[in-house]
Formats: C-alpha cells, sequence, structure tokens
C-alpha cells in the first residue's frame, strides 16, 4: 500500500469539514480559554448591562456607573452603540439563566473575584452571564480568522499561503488580545471584512444576494462602531466597482445596478435609522449620540492628527508594527500585491487610511484604557490579505528568507499577544495615572510606559494575572472541566488545521460555499432586529420607575432569581442614592450570598438614612453577635 494513501483516505475522511468552520471553532475557544473570564472595565460593564436590560425590562437604562450618561427620564444609559450589546443578547439570556440555576451572584473560578466600578456597591463582575456574553468576542475573532482564510483562498491560489496568513492575524495581531475582551472592535473588524468578502464575489447569478449580505455586514459594523463609516462607504463602492465589471456584458446592467445599489444600501441606511432610534431611546433626541465631553469630540486638527499617525505607526505605545508585526509584511511586498489585484489592494489599503484618519480625528485617539492600538483593529484585519505574496513565498520557500521573514514576524507578534493576555488591561491605566503622563495621551510615546513594559513588569511580579485558566487549575471544579473541554476542542482543531495545510493544493471542501458568511450575518442581524423590537422608551417618572423597581426587585428575590434582584435595586439607587429599602434589601442579598463586609456597608448606609429602620438595626446585631462574637447590642 502506498504511504500516502492513508494520509489521503484521512483527509477525504475530513471533508466534512470545512477548513474555515474549523478555524472558527478552534481559535473561539482558543480565546475565550485564555480570557479573563470576566469584565474588567466600565465600557464591558455597559455592553452587557444594556443587554440585561432588554432582556429584563425590555427598556436600555442601566445602573450609575463611570461614562454613564443622564438621559430620559431622569435615567442612566450606555454612551455606546447598539451593535455589540443586542448581538451579544443570546449569550446574555443564557448567562441569565445559568446564574438562576447555579446562583452565581458571589462570582466564581470561571468568572474571578467580585470587581467593577466602586460607586455602586452591585456593580461586580463575577456572574456567569458576564462570563457568557464574553463569548461574542471570542467568537468574533474566531470568525475574522475564518473570514481572512476565505478572502486569501478567494484571491490566491495558494491555499496554504492563504492558511497561514489567517492563523498569522490570529495569533500575532491584535485579534488575539482584544477577542479576550469585550469591547466593539473585534465585531467592527469582522463586519467590514465580511462586507468586502460578499462583495468581492463576481458570479453573475449572486450579485443580489451578496449587494444584500455586504451591505447587512456593513450595517452591523456601523452598529457597532459609527467609526467604520469612512471604511464602510470604501467598501461599499468596490461593491458597486466589482458589480459593474461582472455585469459589463449583460443586456440589463442598469436595472442590475440599480437593484443592487438599493438592496447594498438598506444595511447602511438602517444602521442609521437604527442608531437614530437608539438615541431616541437614551435621550429623546434622534441627533444626540452621548458624547459630550470635549475630550470625546472630533477635532479637524491639522498637529493632533499627525501626532496620532505618528504614534499609530512609530510609538512604543501604540505602533501597528510593534503590536501586530505581520503588518511589516505589508511594506516588503506591497507592491506586489497592487501588481497582482490593483482594485483589491486599493480598496483594502484606502479603508485601513480612512479607519486610521477617522480615530486620528479623535481627541482620545490613543484608546485610553488599552494594550496597543485596540482602535486599530479594523485597518489591521483590512491590510493583512495584503501581505498574502510574503506567506506564498513562505509556503514555497523561495526565496529561504522569506520563510525565516514570516517565522519571525509572526514568532515576535505571538509573543506580544502572550503578554498582552496575562495581565489585567486595567493595570496600565493605573500606572499611566500614577506617572502623570495619563492626560492628552502623553503616555504613548514615552518608552518605558509602553503596554508591553507595564506588563512584563506585572508578569515578572505575578499580579495582576488577567487568565481565568489560572484561577481553574488553582481549584478544581467546573471551571476547569470546562478549560479541559476547551483545550480539547483546541488540539483536535489544530490537528485538523495541520491536516489541511498538507493537503494537496487541490481546493478544500466547501471553500467558496457562502454558508458560514450568511450564518455570521444572521447570527449578528437576527438578535439585533428583536433587541430593537423588544426596545421601548421608559417614560415614567423618576419615583414611580423607583417605586416599581423596588416591587419587582422583592418578587425577584422571592423568586430565586438574584441577579435580576439586584439589576432592580442597584437601578433604585441610580435613581434615589438615600432609598433605605433598596440599601437593605441588597445587604440581604450581600449577606445570603457571603460577602458579609458588602452586607455591613449596606445596613449602615440604610441606618444614615434612617436611624430607626429596625430591619438593618436587627440584621447588623446578629452579624456582629454569630460572625464576631460581640455579645448582643442594644440600640441605644
Amino acid at each position: 500500500m502506498n504511504a500516502i494513501e492513508p494520509k489521503t483516505r484521512s483527509y477525504r475522511g475530513l471533508r466534512g469539514w470545512p477548513p474555515q468552520v474549523v478555524l472558527l471553532v478552534t481559535f473561539a475557544c482558543f480565546y475565550f480559554a485564555i480570557g479573563p473570564g470576566n469584565f474588567f472595565a466600565v465600557d464591558e460593564v455597559m455592553q452587557e448591562e444594556t443587554a440585561q436590560a432588554l432582556i429584563l425590562r425590555h427598556t436600555i437604562d442601566i445602573p450609575l456607573m463611570v461614562d454613564a450618561r443622564f438621559g430620559r427620564a431622569r435615567n442612566w444609559y450606555t454612551v455606546k452603540g447598539p451593535g455589540l450589546p443586542m448581538v451579544s443578547l443570546p449569550f446574555v439570556y443564557f448567562g441569565l439563566k445559568l446564574d438562576d440555576a447555579l446562583g452565581s451572584m458571589n462570582g466564581g473560578r470561571l468568572a474571578g473575584p467580585p470587581v467593577g466600578p466602586t460607586q455602586q456597591p452591585l456593580r461586580w463582575s463575577g456572574r456567569l452571564a458576564i462570563s457568557a456574553s464574553l463569548i461574542v468576542n471570542a467568537l468574533a475573532g474566531g470568525a475574522i480568522v475564518a473570514v481572512l482564510f476565505m478572502v486569501g483562498a478567494q484571491l490566491s491560489p495558494n491555499r496554504r499561503a492563504a492558511l497561514l496568513m489567517a492563523i498569522a492575524a490570529g495569533l500575532a495581531t491584535l485579534v488575539m488580545s482584544e477577542a479576550t475582551h469585550f469591547y466593539q472592535h473585534e465585531l467592527d473588524a469582522l463586519m467590514v471584512l465580511l462586507a468586502f468578502w460578499f462583495f468581492s464575489r463576481e458570479k453573475t447569478e449572486e450579485l443580489d444576494s451578496v449587494a444584500l449580505l455586504g451591505g447587512a455586514s456593513l450595517g452591523v459594523a456601523i452598529l457597532a462602531r459609527p467609526d467604520a463609516v469612512p471604511a464602510s462607504v470604501i467598501i461599499w463602492l468596490y461593491g458597486a466597482a466589482v458589480a459593474w465589471k461582472v455585469t459589463r456584458e449583460l443586456p440589463d446592467r442598469t436595472s442590475r445596478m440599480i437593484r443592487r445599489t438599493l438592496l447594498a444600501a438598506a444595511g447602511p441606511i438602517g444602521a442609521v435609522a437604527g442608531s437614530m432610534y437608539f438615541n431616541y431611546l437614551r435621550f429623546g433626541s434622534v441627533l444626540q449620540f452621548g458624547y459630550t465631553e470635549d475630550r470625546a469630540r472630533f477635532v479637524l486638527d491639522v498637529a493632533q492628527i499627525a501626532k496620532a499617525i505618528t504614534g499609530y505607526l512609530l510609538s512604543p505605545g501604540l505602533s501597528v508594527f510593534l503590536f501586530a508585526p505581520p503588518l511589516i509584511l505589508v511594506l516588503a511586498v506591497g507592491r506586489k500585491a497592487y501588481r497582482r489585484w490593483p482594485l483589491e489592494t486599493t480598496t483594502l489599503t484606502s479603508a485601513a487610511v480612512a479607519h486610521l484618519l477617522m480615530i486620528a480625528s479623535n481627541k482620545t485617539w490613543s484608546g485610553d484604557l488599552s494594550y496597543g492600538p485596540r482602535y486599530m483593529v479594523e485597518s489591521i484585519v483590512l491590510l493583512m490579505p495584503l501581505t498574502l505574496p510574503a506567506f506564498e513565498m513562505a509556503v514555497e520557500r523561495a526565496p529561504r528568507r522569506a520563510a525565516l521573514a514570516v517565522a519571525t514576524v509572526m514568532f515576535l507578534g505571538f509573543m506580544v499577544q502572550i503578554v498582552g493576555v496575562s495581565v489585567s488591561v486595567s493595570a496600565n491605566e493605573v500606572k499611566r495615572i500614577a506617572a502623570g503622563i495619563a492626560a492628552n495621551n502623553a503616555w504613548v510615546f514615552v518608552p518605558g510606559a509602553s503596554p508591553i513594559v507595564y506588563d512584563l513588569e506585572d508578569l515578572a511580579a505575578r499580579r495582576n494575572l488577567s487568565p481565568w485558566a489560572f484561577r481553574a487549575l488553582a481549584i478544581p471544579d467546573l471551571a476547569l472541566l470546562l478549560l479541559i473541554v476547551l483545550a480539547a476542542i483546541v488540539v483536535f482543531g489544530g490537528w485538523l488545521i495541520f491536516l489541511y495545510s498538507k493537503a494537496p493544493q487541490g481546493e478544500p471542501a466547501q471553500l467558496n460555499s457562502r454558508a458560514l458568511p450568511i450564518a455570521i450575518v444572521s447570527a449578528a442581524v437576527i438578535p439585533i432586529v428583536i433587541g430593537f423590537a423588544l426596545s421601548r422608551p421608559l417614560n415614567q417618572a423618576p419615583d414611580a420607575h423607583a417605586y416599581a423597581l423596588i416591587n419587582a426587585g422583592l418578587a425577584a428575590q422571592r423568586a430565586g432569581h438574584a441577579v435580576a434582584a439586584e439589576e432592580d435595586y442597584a437601578l433604585v439607587l441610580s435613581l434615589d442614592p438615600s432609598n433605605k429599602f433598596a440599601c437593605f434589601d441588597l445587604g440581604v442579598m450581600e449577606q445570603d450570598a457571603g460577602r458579609i463586609n458588602e452586607a455591613i456597608l449596606l445596613y449602615q448606609e440604610a441606618l444614615r438614612q434612617d436611624p430607626n429602620f429596625l430591619p438593618p438595626k436587627n440584621n447588623l446585631e446578629y452579624i456582629m453577635r454569630t460572625r464576631f462574637g460581640f455579645p448582643n447590642l442594644h440600640p441605644r
């Protein structure tokens, strides 16, 4: 028997596993396994809180926290867009059910210790609803790797080079570190890239469907982050150019182009309308986006823009070449990419530059709390296909130094990402503030303040370590079992990917299938539609709303729905910080969860509001007697 025959049979047996699906699942599991397991920043808390509000109350009001905005009916709302919280609705719903079933209000090994904004005693992470919602970014990161492979395979006949390019993006660029967090950048980058893939299809019979799906992808990107608009416009124009080329020999070219234009415009127009409705729900005005602070404004300041561009290209704090080393290959092979794919190279470069200019116009262009240039994830992802000629040379080892160069940038990039995911990114901001270099993006050009330097210091000191895997390994429980399952999936997926890389250069199974891209678009669009269908404006007067929330919290507490109850009490305290009933009821929940110190503080706050309020007084006496050995305490 020929020695190659068993390998061929093994490969054929795996043809039912499309490589793009394997890439998505493998990388998504890898990202979730190395992630923090809980929120570390208020941006992320607001996203999950907004999704939770839609599920529990069909409104979008959230408890008071840093960066929340005062809006309709004197309530507080997220300043972020509607894209990510609505896309995460199924996962937050699942997490809430797990919370009710397993009682995770007090946190756990997966979620980590209770931490969060300090001005609300309730705003901790450590609930399964939060951990479940982090799956969204892991899936978005895995989907980016899968779609990059599909884009690469569409541009180049060398499937191995396309596969290696996608893997490099997933392991050696900010796609990896950002996929462990809950920001909007992964979703934004994914949907813009996916729109490019749809629009690059050149089959006449697919013209209408790819126009609709590509436009829907751009719509989701805009809902995720409004600064996706410049790149979206360029990708949309690219789609129009491809459609014009495809229909040049058809007699009904004009009618087809009109239909294509309308279909491709539906997504972006719907996104603009959705964003305006979201503004109305929050602030009562379709044109109020909540970015009222001067530091959040976009300005046409040439000096600032030049400084920002310099920072993103050359600085130790934000350089895309430092935090995504594979982009160095664009400089080496960009001309070759343009000669082979002039329209695609022009489109991807223009979209990346447009996004850079948009971000550079923001006064907080550094991204503040960040590990590297997180605002530039979209540009990084868009530029990665232009590195394909370098990966082709590396695969073919012609010349051999190309393989060495590719291996070097991949190794450096992977090490940079490992450093980034190992340490809580919030620690960087604390150090910048302590050093007095946080204001006006001053830290960006200070070599000693580079996130890589800060994180290496923390790693050496074994402090601020982020991955929940460390906690799972420390104390065996269900989290450790989950970690083992995720590791098994990653190992199996890696083996499949290795087999694909060794397979004959014939087209792998279902590589040109639109099933996965359509599934990705549907998974994003359907929850958004459901979210807007659930949404209703909050018109109750604050006193009436607080009264209704107290009653709802009591009902949820008695029913054993701890997370829903604590949300209601947190909202009451946002409306009325001196509400003694919310403080007491919340204290009871803290006490039941074993968080005695937090319960004491809440009982004391209730007594400050009303020294004659007996329930917290009695509970405090019970705690002092049973926990700390004090004799019976009598009121004076």
